[in-house]
């Protein structure tokens, strides 16, 4: 682990502001805790920022740069919710900054509609703090993710259908580069920087704080889950491709393979309606007809929300890797797929070259949730992924042509490629335009944990 000059923390404690931290292992505030167990690193230090201007010297610091010229380089990682699995909030004996605890504050304007958001804090924080006036962001579906990590790279939720993803909601960041430098970058300020910030994942700095659109929110929504046995897969997809063709925006799903409580395979549908349980029921009475075996299905009140397939033989495919996945590997049976049926109607109107963030096409994100019961599991995991994912992809693109998938893919479902160099793959025609920006902004790729671009073309 490289070691920690005295002198030059001791230079960095006195600069930094009253209530900003700086912990070694072994100090009482020191954590290393993360989402995912196989995301924790045990880092040589941890700061906790307080404002922007600490996290300037915070990057100095870890870069030995004046007036730190004692320290040696450290490996760089920035945590906000800390919910990255691929491990790209943490780093072996280097330098994390850690957002979450100092820098978690959400002001409201209510008048504007507009939320000044932190760069540690988490979407509960955003929504306790909308919430009493009415109003909501587009946000994630799980509250207790950061902020951050979720706006760079894109932004899916249950209110994408009606506003476009995250990233189309965002007015403008504070962000602070590997120069020390803290930007403001907007559509009018340093456009080109917040083009890449919509959608180019944490590569060009620190976001400090990110200033959102709000809209009206009712108060409750409605929905819940189904479960069906896997036999009723048959019946339930014509079901699903009747409703995709005359749903409105207010009307979403995520479809999911997955346990019910007793341990059986079987066939999930997460339904939520953004308006009242009369014709919440009315919109979705097609799938309570088809009679599951598990029924869950009430008003929801809007804070509760995030606390935790277009033909016939693709979605049996799919049901067949997950089951295969759970069988051939008992201890990853907790583990869930997930087609995220949003309404692509908004979302996919925003013109391509719009945000850094590529993948316009009206498409559906499919996820692998893997959790495993046996530690010993762990190193299998990523290999498994990996293994399974080009079968998916063979699946793919046997039932859909290239130009129905699209460019481009979503940041935040992170798999191996996450914290490699160049990976155009996620990034589309995007990529040459991202290195540009990359090498203008953070020339020596102190930023390159997730998805890092190249800094020359």
């Amino acid at each position: 682990m490289p070691s920690i000059d005295q002198s030059a923390l001791e230079r960095l404690r006195g600069v930094l502001s009253s209530n900003a931290l700086v912990n070694l292992p072994g100090d009482p505030e020191y954590t290393n805790k993360r989402w995912a167990r196989n995301a924790e690193k045990t880092a040589a230090i941890v700061a906790y920022p307080a404002t922007a201007q600490d996290v300037a010297q915070i990057i100095t610091f870890a870069q030995g740069k004046s007036p730190y010229e004692t320290q040696s380089k450290l490996d760089l990682a920035v945590k906000g919710g800390g919910h990255a699995p691929s491990g790209a909030s943490s780093s072996e004996g280097g330098l994390v900054i850690d957002l979450n605890p100092k820098m978690n504050n959400v002001r409201v304007d209510p008048e504007a509609k507009l939320a000044y958001v932190q760069g540690g804090a988490l979407w509960a924080d955003v929504d306790n703090a909308t919430f009493p006036h009415g109003l909501a962001s587009v946000s994630g579906v799980v509250s207790h993710t950061g902020v951050g990590g979720l706006i760079l790279g894109g932004g899916f939720g249950w209110l994408c259908s009606q506003y476009g993803l995250v990233i189309d909601n965002l007015v403008q960041v504070t962000i602070v580069t590997s120069l020390g430098k803290i930007l403001t970058a907007s559509d009018s300020e340093n456009p080109d920087l917040f083009w890449a910030v919509r959608g180019g994942g944490g590569n060009f700095g620190v976001v400090t704080e990110f200033v959102l659109k709000l809209h009206e929110q009712r108060a409750e929504l409605w929905g819940g889950i189904l479960m069906y046995p896997p036999t009723m897969l048959e019946k339930l997809i014509p079901e699903i491709n009747s409703w995709l063709s005359e749903r409105t925006p207010t009307e979403n799903a995520h479809l999911l393979f997955t346990r019910a409580p007793t341990g059986q395979p079987v066939v999930g549908i997460q339904l939520v309606y953004n308006g009242d349980a009369e014709a919440g029921a009315k919109k979705f009475e097609r799938f309570i007809n088809l009679g599951p075996i598990v029924t869950n299905l009430q008003s929801i009140p809007y804070l509760e929300l995030n606390r935790p397939v277009r033909t016939t033989w693709f979605l049996p495919g799919l049901f067949n890797l997950w089951l295969g996945l759970i069988t051939e590997h008992p201890a990853a049976s907790p583990s869930v797929f997930v087609l995220e049926l949003y309404h692509p109607g908004v979302y996919s109107s925003v013109p391509k070259d719009a945000t850094a963030y590529a993948h316009r096409t009206p498409t559906y994100n499919i996820g692998y949730l893997m959790e495993w019961t046996d530690p010993a599991w762990t190193d299998q995991s990523i290999p498994t992924v990996l293994a399974l994912d080009k079968e998916f992809v063979k699946l793919r693109n046997t039932h859909f042509s290239p130009e129905l998938v699209g460019e481009g893919s979503y940041l935040n479902y992170q798999d191996a490629e996450s914290q490699k160099g160049g990976s155009s793959r996620r990034f589309g025609s995007h990529f040459p335009r991202l290195v540009e920006i990359k090498h203008q902004y953070d020339p020596e790729n102190l930023f390159g944990k997730w998805f890092a671009l190249p800094t020359k073309a």
